[in-house]
């Protein structure tokens, strides 16, 4: 081994050279990040190419309802003038999520959960995503307008156009920094500015990243396009909401510069878009993102909306902003804290006295919806209206001999429902022991655990549950469980008052749609469902239930717990059998 000589630094070898691009190394950073969401394998998966039934809408279910800030999208999307069917207001998100489809729900998910992970990680990132927000809801007003069949599509454009902007200021903060000191000292461009400090443009690192995370097309398109000589209807749209929300939320006011007017200019014959368009996005978006402001805890003056806005829209006449500065509630000689719990009872009061409501109105054979549905809607009832942890529907097995899972949220429900199959018998456990006895109960509210109860609980990591048995008539048909983890609040006799109310609603509208005696498909209880014509079936439904004949199960019991005429899954089985041997003839 050569030892150099003292005083005589040994020689390193040079490094190779680094040939990827400027843009390849901060994308190779900020994926090696810890807390990088990993969007494309979490939720938007699940989201990506979910179909409309049942089972989906529960999983669809448990996303939205883990996240506050998208359950309230949600919801006040569907009871927006463009999805509303009546003058009812919607309070349950399953409910919404029923009226507006996955494909607008996941448009709602893809863009909410991004704006929660960045939102928290610094006061600046907070401000540029709430900046992100409004320029998303500018863009799904102005599809609205324009009467597009998907303005969510608008919506989700919008919120990723600032994309590459969110993640240097995120990851890289130096560089930022350095970037807004180019545009204020030097007075250049931002795509220039951009260019000299990092080799790219935002857009560039904004379009990468929507390519990794499986983004739609459409998304690509708005984060590249070139203001109003962009060819794709979608990216005129994104790129002039993305204009506006530069020129009323980022800009100091000149009074010799008139900004909104600059923009509505660049636009106006693309658009066909008037001022007092114009005005009416820029109220609508403000309503639209005020409970996100206020729960992101960001005042109107942080982002200086108020004097910004006024100034920037005084040339479009008569329109005022509506957005009041919030004012923190106050009673004399209470606390901060006592006055924000007072707050949070009275709306959690209010939630349950609204979803009950919508329970027992949805459960009606008047409603038209389908009994399975109005089940899930139960269930996210008693999860938000609790709150619980997790619940659960248990339905008997056709046999009446057993208990299985049939639908479940919460947080870990997955697991939970696997261990929800059981037979019904006192040795099996303490659903059980309350659905033999038809007796609800929840412990250790009103009563002390039992022995088995408490290495029940124990097992689940819960510190109470509730089983609420559902007997329609005299017949048992399954029960509804829910928790809550370990160390938290047990929950009070109003809120199993409200629980139990629930369950009553979901039970007077099976008796309703028994008393019709109208043929239709079978529910989640095995009763039958008012439909408001006949019921389609698709292929894959009536080639279940084949199967299970051809399984050897009795046409009967098929019959009786799905609620279909023999005759018709005859008729099924015959049409299978004919297309097997078709197809095994052709080849």
């Amino acid at each position: 081994m050569h030892i150099p000589a003292k005083g005589h630094p040994a020689k390193r070898e040079p490094s190779p050279p680094d040939d990827r691009s400027p843009l390849e190394i901060k994308m190779r950073m900020i994926l090696s990040e810890a807390d990088f969401p990993a969007i494309s394998k979490d939720a938007l998966d699940t989201l990506k190419h979910m179909p409309e039934d049942d089972a989906s809408i529960q999983r669809l279910a448990n996303i939205v309802l883990k996240d506050y800030a998208l359950t309230l999208k949600v919801l006040r999307t569907a009871n927006s003038a463009y999805y509303r069917r009546s003058d009812k207001t919607i309070q349950s998100a399953t409910h919404a999520m029923l009226l507006l489809g996955a494909r607008t729900v996941r448009h709602l998910a893809a863009s909410i959960l991004v704006f929660e992970h960045y939102r928290k990680r610094s006061p600046g990132l907070k401000e540029l995503m709430l900046l992100s927000l409004l320029t998303a809801s500018h863009a799904r007003e102005l599809a609205m307008l324009r009467n597009l069949p998907d303005p969510e599509e608008a919506h989700l454009c919008g919120m990723f156009r600032n994309l590459g902007e969110v993640l240097i200021a995120g990851y890289f903060p130096r560089e930022y920094a350095r970037i807004l000191q180019h545009l204020e000292l030097k007075n250049k461009g931002e795509s220039i500015a951009c260019f000299e400090v990092l080799g790219f443009r935002y857009e560039e690192l904004g379009e990468a990243m929507a390519k990794h995370w499986g983004m739609p097309e459409s998304v690509i398109i708005g984060i590249r396009a070139d203001g109003a000589l962009s060819s794709s209807e979608i990216g005129v749209i994104t790129s002039f909401s993305h204009e506006l929300t530069a020129a009323v939320y980022r800009r100091e006011f000149d009074a010799k510069r008139d900004g909104v007017a600059e923009v509505l200019a660049r636009y106006a014959k693309r658009l066909s878009i008037t001022r007092d368009e114009v005005a009416q996005i820029l109220e609508s978006s403000l309503a639209e993102t005020r409970e996100l402001f206020a729960s992101a805890k960001v005042s109107i003056d942080d982002l200086k909306l108020r004097r910004l806005q006024k100034s920037a829209v005084a040339s479009l006449g008569t329109w005022a902003p509506p957005i009041e500065v919030l004012q923190e509630l106050t009673a004399p000689g209470a606390t901060a804290a006592q006055v924000a719990e007072v707050d949070a009872l009275a709306e959690l009061a209010r939630v349950r006295e609204e979803l009950a409501a919508e329970v027992q109105r949805v459960a009606m054979p008047s409603s038209g919806e389908d009994l399975n549905r109005v089940i899930l809607m139960v269930l996210e009832g008693i999860f938000r209206g609790g709150p619980f942890d997790r619940v659960v529907f248990c339905m008997m097995t056709p046999d009446r001999t057993g208990v299985t899972a049939r639908y479940g949220l919460g947080t870990g429900v997955e697991p939970l429902l696997e261990q929800f199959s059981f037979e019904l018998s006192p040795r099996e456990g303490p659903v059980a022991v309350a659905m033999l006895r038809r007796q609800s109960v929840c412990v250790p509210v009103e009563r002390d655990f039992t022995a088995q109860e408490l290495r029940f609980a124990q097992s689940l990591g819960a510190s109470s549950f509730g089983v609420f048995p559902v007997v329609v008539g005299t017949r048992l048909v399954g029960s509804v469980y829910c928790d809550r983890p370990w160390n938290s609040r047990l929950p009070d006799r109003g809120t199993l008052a409200y629980v139990r109310k629930l369950c009553e609603g979901a039970v007077k509208g099976i008796e309703a749609r028994q008393a019709t005696h109208t043929p239709g498909r079978s529910s989640a209880t095995g009763t039958q469902v008012v439909q408001s014509a006949t019921p389609a079936y698709s292929a894959t439904f009536k080639s279940d239930v084949v199967l299970r004949l051809l399984r050897g199960e009795a046409a009967a019991t098929v019959a009786a717990e799905l609620g279909i005429a023999e005759p018709l899954m005859d008729k099924w089985k015959q049409a299978f059998l004919a297309g097997a041997v078709a197809g095994m003839r052709s080849g």
